[in-house]
């Protein structure tokens, strides 16, 4: 490993009539001014490329990994997702992806001495690496952190992933600091935040709902240190629930000019680069049985009681005649599965022309409000959080609701009632709060439907942690288990095997000394 700039889209480009963030494609390193760069220069760009790998890279695998995909019909696959084939090639990209770009926002905030006034940008770095390692250190474990961004040393020391949590935590509160105590001649936030332009309220609700997503990632940890985090970070965050309550939206101008410059959503699972056809991803992945299942209203166990079929069901997967059909994971399927929506997607409209164009500019989506009520709902349920848990219950499934009923582009949809859901599955086991036994199944699986194909590696980190909602192994693998962790990539084996750890495959399925923290 070593410290790069990378910028796989964009950058902002100042002094220009539009601002376009998508001109430029390069890693800014080879840039002769990038010394010269300002924070507000390099912001957006970092913000991007994380947004494209949180929804594509981490969400590919999470959606696999939590059943919410499966294969489309006339497909056959080999990933380790579906067959636990496991091996230091698998899903690489998410640890490698994950530190360059938290170094975008290293970058960044190595400018502070040279550009000291950039306060607010600072605290969006910093919040934003935060959550880039959060990920390495969920699906990996030990990871270079204390070495890592530094550019004097290539193979920097793998740290116990233990000893990394507090410090993302420490860093969190800087990233509070910024905003709260900005330098005396702070430069304000600009077209460059693309996420909640310049609202410093709604980033400071954003710090605090990361920050509680952390903190959940602790409820299964026995670790004498972690616990005693845990119940003093809580104690805090108690005092301030400022959590967001609307949608967290990601655009820096996405348009249909090139592949690159379009939403993640549209260029991974839409069109190809000329609109003549839908990308393999689009074809190939599919609704899994388990997710169709829930939203037909057909799981019936002892952990969910449906009967319910779920509203949102046709805008999450596309029917076949009136119901979902899912793929049952390592079976390769024969006949019509249910594929990605035209909802997921965007892709639709009047004319192919603006089918297009609303799907290619549309938002991209870094958290849902669904996902702030639930983590409160649970942070209440289990006593970490004052407030009522069925509240922020509900909550959860109205805001979702409202996703779902959002239109986008020239698109006007008819509004779903999540009033009239919330009856229909009143004394439902594992859908409502009231009538489930256990209430964090009840709200793992709300969860669940809430953020399915939208942040699909959120799903199967709660369900590795809280054990909901209950999931089925995909067919014919030997494992009685789903995997703890990744494997580190070839790239670390081959360039810092000084360092990292040497995992077996057999190791990835049982609970050890590197197994991710959280399930220790």
């Amino acid at each position: 490993m070593k410290k790069i700039f990378y910028s796989s889209m964009m950058m902002l480009l100042l002094f220009t009539s539009c601002e376009n963030y998508l001109d430029v494609n390069e890693d800014q390193t080879n840039r002769a001014d990038f010394t010269d760069l300002a924070p507000k220069q390099m912001l957006a760009g970092a913000i991007n490329n994380y947004t494209n790998h949180q929804i594509i890279t981490l969400g590919n695998y999470g959606n696999r990994a939590a059943y919410v995909w499966g294969l489309n019909s006339g497909y056959t696959s080999t990933d380790a997702a579906w067959t636990y084939t496991f091996d230091s090639s698998s899903y690489r990209t998410i640890f490698e992806n994950s530190y360059l770009f938290a170094d975008n926002f290293q970058d960044i905030l190595d400018k502070e001495t040279q550009f000291p006034n950039y306060s607010y940008h600072f605290g969006i770095a910093k919040v934003m690496k935060v959550m880039s390692m959060d990920y390495v250190t969920a699906l990996y474990g030990d990871a270079p952190y204390t070495e890592a961004f530094n550019s004097a040393i290539t193979a920097p020391k793998y740290d116990d992933d233990k000893t990394i949590i507090p410090a993302l935590f420490k860093e969190l509160d800087q990233a509070k600091a910024y905003f709260n105590s900005p330098s005396a001649n702070v430069v304000g936030l600009g077209a460059e935040d693309i996420v909640f332009h310049g609202d410093l309220t709604k980033w400071k609700k954003f710090i605090n709902t990361v920050e509680l997503r952390l903190l959940l990632r602790l409820t299964k940890t026995t670790d004498a240190a972690l616990v005693s985090l845990r119940t003093t970070r809580f104690a805090a965050l108690n005092a301030n629930k400022n959590f967001i309550t609307e949608d967290v939206t990601v655009n820096p101008g996405f348009n249909t000019s090139t592949l690159n410059s379009r939403t993640p959503v549209f260029r991974a699972y839409g069109q190809n680069e000329s609109f003549s056809a839908a990308t393999s991803a689009n074809l190939a992945n599919a609704a899994g049985d388990f997710a169709a299942r829930l939203v037909n209203g057909t799981l019936n166990d002892a952990n969910i009681t449906t009967g319910i079929v779920d509203p949102r069901r046709s805008r999450i997967f596309t029917l076949i005649g009136t119901s979902v059909v899912g793929n049952v994971q390592g079976v390769f399927p024969l006949t019509a599965i249910s594929k990605i929506p035209t909802f997921y997607t965007g892709r639709t409209g009047a004319s192919t022309e603006i089918a297009n164009k609303n799907g290619a500019e549309r938002d991209a989506y870094l958290m849902q409000a669904a996902e702030s009520h639930f983590l409160q709902a649970e942070a209440i349920e289990r006593g970490y959080l004052t407030g009522v848990a069925k509240a922020e219950f509900d909550a959860g499934v109205t805001a979702s609701f409202n996703f779902y009923s959002r239109g986008f582009g020239t698109i006007v949809l008819a509004a779903l009632n999540p009033t009239t859901y919330l009856a229909s599955i009143a004394g439902k086991n594992g859908l409502d709060y009231t009538g489930s036994t256990n209430k964090i199944s009840a709200i793992m699986t709300q969860k669940y439907i809430a953020l399915a194909e939208w942040n699909g590696i959120e799903l199967y980190i709660d369900h590795m942690r809280t054990g909901f909602p209950v999931l089925p192994l995909p067919f014919g693998v030997v494992q009685t288990n789903r995997p703890n962790r990744l494997i580190y990539p070839t790239s670390e084996y081959s360039s810092n095997s000084a360092n990292v750890p040497n995992v077996s495959v057999g190791e990835i399925f049982t609970v050890n000394a590197k197994t991710p923290y959280y399930l220790q």
